[in-house]
């Protein structure tokens, strides 16, 4: 009879833990995938500059997007591996909905993303294209100028003796050398018929102390080529030698 309770006890105690790992094993699966988010515009798709991104609990946050700053950063849920956009509430009967307005393939390893956004081609299956950039310190270090080169031209990039080419559609990091607070030039070129054509040039200070992200794209309205250049001011340091 003590060796009956004894089994009984055990087999009360290994359902109780399997019951325990199941529920544990399902609750991991209701727990959606997240990824650090961080967001910035190109330009704005009409009426589109107010969006929401999803949060955890199946909530939104609002954001404003910015052709200035990086916005964020937001803790934001994946739905098959995607993170997505959406424009304002729509009311149909009593159902509410928010379309979506822009979808970003998150890749596995990325934990820290930036997700670029601009318009997209009306016949687009949403209102922005986006790319998807590593955000993480140890991709994008301090003191790098991130090139995105969203044009249809190559576009080569000079600061002091550092030089950097870009394909369209290419990504590329400008790594100037030199002393921290060193005055040096800076020049942006494109290649078109046949020939190196300049984009801008100035003269800006090597800096050790923050990174940057330089957006060049072509205006689908008047075809002009531009160029930003946005302070990433998500990681920052002292600069060497002083206060700034």
């Amino acid at each position: 009879m003590r060796f009956d309770q004894k089994t009984h006890a055990m087999k009360t105690t290994l359902a109780i833990t399997l019951a325990l790992g199941l529920a544990a094993s399902l609750g991991a699966q209701d727990t959606p995938p997240t990824v650090t988010a961080s967001f910035y515009a190109f330009d704005y798709a009409p009426g589109l500059q107010e969006v929401s991104i999803m949060v955890a609990g199946q909530a939104f946050e609002e954001i404003t997007l910015s052709k200035a700053n990086i916005v964020g950063p937001i803790e934001a849920v994946l739905v098959d591996g995607n993170l997505t956009l959406h424009g304002a509430p729509v009311e149909t009967g009593d159902e509410v909905t928010r379309p979506v307005v822009a979808a970003a393939r998150i890749p596995d390893q990325i934990i820290n993303a930036l997700v670029v956004v601009f318009p997209a081609p009306e016949s687009h299956r949403h209102a922005y294209n986006c790319l998807v950039l590593d955000h993480a310190a140890a991709d994008f270090p301090l003191g790098v100028y991130r090139m995105i080169n969203a044009s249809p031209f190559p576009v080569r990039g000079a600061m002091a003796r550092s030089i950097i080419e870009a394909k369209p559609g290419d990504i590329a990091n400008l790594e100037p050398e030199g002393e921290p607070g060193t005055t040096v030039p800076v020049r942006f070129e494109y290649y078109e018929n046949d020939r190196w054509n300049l984009l801008t040039e100035t003269r800006s200070a090597i800096r050790d102390d923050r990174r940057w992200l330089v957006c060049i794209y072509q205006d689908a309205r008047t075809g002009r080529l531009n160029l930003r250049s946005i302070p990433d001011r998500s990681h920052l340091r002292q600069p060497s030698g002083g206060e700034e």
